[in-house]
């Protein structure tokens, strides 16, 4: 039988490898995803920046996952605002910019991201009627990873010490708990309306172009984030006065992972004298969780709330919950609004 000073040397040469694994495979695995990923156009595509009609647009998604499994789920904040702010090189063209704050903080490994992103597109018109437009995008600025060594801790055996590790133990991660390093992501975008009642948009973007370092530790070469590609699109269909159809879908893949979202979403103009509509639709994601979304608008505001239902193997353990997300944005317009109605940018998706 094992004695207890041999359970503690196991305990602790497993907190060592937890770390390693995260910083090698795991993370690898697992990058930023939203639900509601058309209310988070910098996380989606670069080439989204800037795409409406209006002066600014800020907005902000929040996102908390797996709070039915583990006592310090994934909670993943981000704040963005972008604006479309100079005419391009021609009458048609313009180029907007925005930039991203956006935090991860992965649970239980405690393992953190903090984030900020400066981003500009240009918007090409490709007709002379303005009805279909193809966008260029990119984005970059730092990410500063930690991770908390204090927050691994095994209850059975480490009860005498709250950090963890033995009293006449060092922690090896003590001095390299954080890492800054710089990274670009870019996208490009097209969207058409093909009559009066339709409009259609696809697009493609590839993040962590640069592929920055993963390791705490100066000069290690071993680990760097894998390149994550993105490919998504929509129809925006006005059946009639009051309702609008928006089917959509989301494949991304990053690492030999893939990730593919179909949705579709149902507007009912509510009130046209005073612009409210309600949002209510499913989605799914294939594999792993089906989703209830939701939202009202008003005027320039958007608020959309979606629940994730876990329907992988995973679901006994999580009781079929997932992940909560609420999600909003406001469109700021300090001009005279133009007499006729925009062709392309309402931000329908």
């Amino acid at each position: 039988m094992p004695t207890f000073n041999h359970r503690l040397m196991n305990l602790n040469r497993l907190r060592l490898l937890i770390p390693t694994l995260l910083l090698t495979t795991g993370v690898c695995a697992q990058d930023i995803h939203f639900t509601q990923y058309n209310m988070s156009p910098m996380t989606l595509n670069p080439g989204l920046i800037g795409g409406f009609e209006g002066t600014a647009r800020v907005g902000g998604i929040y996102r908390n996952q797996w709070s039915s499994v583990i006592r310090n789920e994934y909670v993943t904040p981000s704040f963005w605002v972008d604006a479309p702010l100079i005419r391009g090189f021609r009458k048609k063209d313009w180029v907007g910019a925005g930039v991203m704050f956006l935090q991860d903080d992965a649970g239980a490994v405690a393992f953190s991201q903090n984030a900020v992103r400066f981003g500009a597109s240009y918007h090409l018109g490709l007709d002379k009627k303005g009805n279909t437009y193809l966008t260029l995008g990119g984005q970059g600025g730092q990410s500063q990873r930690s991770i908390k060594s204090d927050r691994f801790r095994f209850e059975d055996a480490y009860l005498q010490n709250p950090n963890g590790l033995p009293a006449n133990s060092s922690d090896p991660f003590a001095s390299a708990q954080q890492a800054k390093s710089f990274d670009m992501d870019g996208g490009i975008h097209l969207r058409t309306r093909l009559n009066k009642r339709t409009e259609v948009q696809f697009g493609y973007a590839m993040f962590h172009i640069l592929r920055p370092k993963l390791s705490f530790t100066a000069g290690d070469e071993r680990g760097r984030v894998p390149r994550r590609s993105v490919l998504h699109g929509g129809f925006n269909m006005e059946m009639n006065d009051r309702w609008t159809l928006s089917p959509t879908f989301l494949f991304q893949t990053m690492s030999g992972n893939d990730e593919i979202i179909v949705q579709s979403l149902g507007t009912y103009m509510f009130n046209k004298e005073k612009d409210i509509a309600f949002d209510m639709g499913l989605g799914y994601r294939l594999g792993d969780a089906l989703h209830a979304i939701g939202g009202v608008r008003w005027k320039s505001l958007r608020v959309g709330l979606a629940y994730d239902i876990n329907t992988s193997d995973l679901s006994n353990i999580s009781r079929n919950q997932g992940g909560f997300e609420l999600a909003a944005n406001y469109i700021i317009k300090i001009y005279k609004p133009a007499s006729q109605d925009p062709q392309i940018l309402c931000p329908r998706f």
